[in-house]
């Protein structure tokens, strides 16, 4: 085992990670602000219509490639031709179905257009998540991060230009659509001399037979976080679309947390998911630890500040978000304390229990939508939210328990959870102030009773800070 890599990894992924989904976060905060609710209806409904159908490429041969490619590095050339292979073919063909369906679905002329646009740009980005997965396998997601990063940049730098030009919705999604196309080239041209990719046709099904536990797992987990944006698009107005955006999206660009702090850990997982399940488990308990530390008091917060968070940031167009924002707050959390048990499925051949419970909870999201947005409006969407995901943290606890291993993961939680209530206490008599400062002084607190009462917490402190002064000293 390469610590040294896997720090590099890790490192890389952490620094550009938070960069990319900072720049993320603040350039979608201007783009909401300058549409209003009824452009940015819009343009919610155009990304989760186009961002759900192309989810319908990935058949999870690029899952299969990290999980097979980790233990046998000569099989790569034949797994990445395959999987590019598939996935072009496959991305042409979701394509196609977008530009059929969008009519019946009664969108106007404006989502049409950016459904066309960016059904283009999103099959160029299926090509490149195949290449990072590779990197994946071949434990460079280092240079995974820096094109992911490049492109996060990229588009927040032309949007911006289309804000400055006071162009409209369509010319924001024009963004994406020249990134993606510049980033597909300077991948091609990084692999040049890296990798010569094989395609072995009578491999490419047994490949997608396999790969399927993966890719149905994968195309029912994106669209779950997709699906209430897009049931919305179609039963409800633009106006309501954008309100109800407005509160979750702000939650969604926290989700990338937990797969971050897993992605540099994945091919050492499926290696001790065969050899050692002892270290298997202490290592996934610790996960959690640092989840649930991440994702109960990030919730806390939001929940906490959701009014003076939504006024601050939209500049009052948006307040009606503010109740929805209270309730979404929560799937941050519990999508935190599922995501580590969900990995010890995948990483220990039960994938296909993991597939199940979130097809299951789809069909679930779905329904309890429909029916409690009827009852109390756009609430109902956001109450389906939390009901299914809490539905899936518990599937996920109780697979692990019968049929993985007796995972402990109750202990981790009583301080994070009184650490947690004592910054909420914290926050809500100065949240007057400022959410952000609000929020900086009430972490601060939370961190330090962390440090102080927990040893795994303590080791996390003391590497952060001798990393603080050892990059002080040059």
């Amino acid at each position: 085992m390469d610590t040294r890599l896997i720090a590099k990894n890790a490192a890389a992924l952490g620094i550009s990670g938070v960069l990319a989904k900072a720049i993320t976060a603040v350039v979608g905060i201007f783009v909401t602000r300058y549409l209003g609710p009824g452009p940015y209806g819009d343009y919610s409904s155009a990304y989760a219509f186009v961002g759900t159908i192309i989810l319908f490429a990935e058949l999870g041969l690029s899952q299969l490639m990290v999980q097979d490619c980790s233990r046998d590095p000569s099989a790569l050339p034949g797994y990445f031709g395959n999987t590019l292979l598939v996935k072009a073919i496959v991305s042409v063909l979701c394509f196609i179905v977008m530009v059929i369906f969008m009519f019946p679905a009664g969108y106007n002329d404006t989502v049409k257009a950016m459904i066309v646009i960016l059904g283009v740009a999103v099959c160029f980005n299926a090509m490149n998540q195949s290449v990072y997965n590779y990197y994946q396998a071949v434990q460079k997601l280092y240079l995974a991060a820096g094109f992911q990063f490049l492109t996060t940049f990229i588009i927040a730098i032309l949007t911006l230009a289309v804000i400055i030009a006071g162009k409209g919705v369509v010319s924001i999604t024009v963004t994406h659509l020249i990134t993606y196309i510049l980033i597909s080239i300077l991948i091609a041209l990084a692999l040049k001399n890296e990798i010569r990719p094989r395609i072995d046709l009578a491999s490419v099904f047994p490949m997608i037979r396999r790969g399927l536990a993966f890719g149905i797992h994968r195309l029912f987990y994106n669209t779950f976080s997709q699906l209430s944006i897009l049931v919305l698009s179609l039963t409800v107005s633009n106006v309501e679309v954008g309100i109800y955006s407005a509160a979750y999206k702000l939650v969604l660009m926290l989700i990338f947390l937990p797969s971050l702090a897993t992605s540099a850990l994945y091919p050492i997982l499926y290696q001790l998911g065969e050899k050692d399940k002892r270290s298997h488990m202490a290592t996934t308990e610790k996960v959690f630890k640092v989840l649930s530390g991440i994702g109960i008091p990030g919730s806390v917060l939001i929940f906490v500040l959701s009014e003076p968070i939504i006024h601050w940031l939209y500049a009052g167009k948006f307040d009606e978000s503010i109740p929805i924002l209270m309730v979404v707050a929560w799937f941050f959390a519990l999508e935190c304390i599922s995501f580590s048990l969900g990995d010890v499925l995948t990483t220990t051949n039960h994938q296909w229990q993991r597939t199940m419970v979130q097809g299951s909870a789809l069909v679930l999201l779905f329904v309890l939508i429909m029916v409690l947005t009827k009852l109390v409006g756009l609430m109902g969407a956001a109450y389906a939210l939390i009901i299914v995901e809490g539905y899936i943290f518990l599937s996920y606890y109780i697979l692990v328990r019968r049929g993985v291993y007796k995972i402990r993961i109750w202990r981790q939680l009583p301080l994070i959870i009184f650490a947690s209530l004592i910054m909420a206490g914290i926050a809500w008599p100065v949240k007057g102030l400022n959410p952000f400062i609000a929020a900086v002084l009430a972490g601060i607190v939370y961190c330090c009773l962390l440090v102080a009462f927990d040893r795994d917490f303590r080791k996390i402190g003391k590497y952060l800070w001798n990393l603080k002064n050892i990059r002080g000293k040059k």
